[in-house]
């Protein structure tokens, strides 16, 4: 039973993660979620640049990990779905780059036009 409590919650948390990446990159389409898409943008740059990692990343890892613990994980969730879904590797130093240079571009441009 508490195995299944960790898998319902680290796939909420799984569901939350997926909706900021989500807002994060297509947000700025729909203007009623400008504080919104604006917040996720900020929290994940504050987050990349202080902790080197995305919170909800390791806290559903976490999770998961007390379901499997031999679970191979380094806390950079594109790069572990990338690879569960397509077989290929994406560099964890390029995504947490582009991460951070796609945050702070879009918030610049956001603030610049509004």
């Amino acid at each position: 039973m508490e195995k299944l409590l960790y898998k319902i919650s680290a796939d909420i948390i799984w569901l939350l993660h997926f909706a900021a990446v989500c807002i994060a990159l297509f947000g700025w389409l729909i203007p009623s979620l400008w504080f919104v898409y604006i917040s996720v943008l900020i929290g994940t740059l504050i987050s990349t640049l202080a902790l080197g990692y995305c919170v909800l990343s390791k806290w559903e890892f976490d999770l998961r990990k007390k379901i499997e613990p031999t679970l191979a994980y380094d806390f950079v969730y594109s790069s572990y779905y990338t690879y569960r879904l397509t077989r290929g590797y994406l560099s964890n130093s390029f995504l947490a780059r582009a991460g951070v240079i796609f945050c702070a571009a879009s918030l610049a441009i956001n603030f610049y036009f509004r």
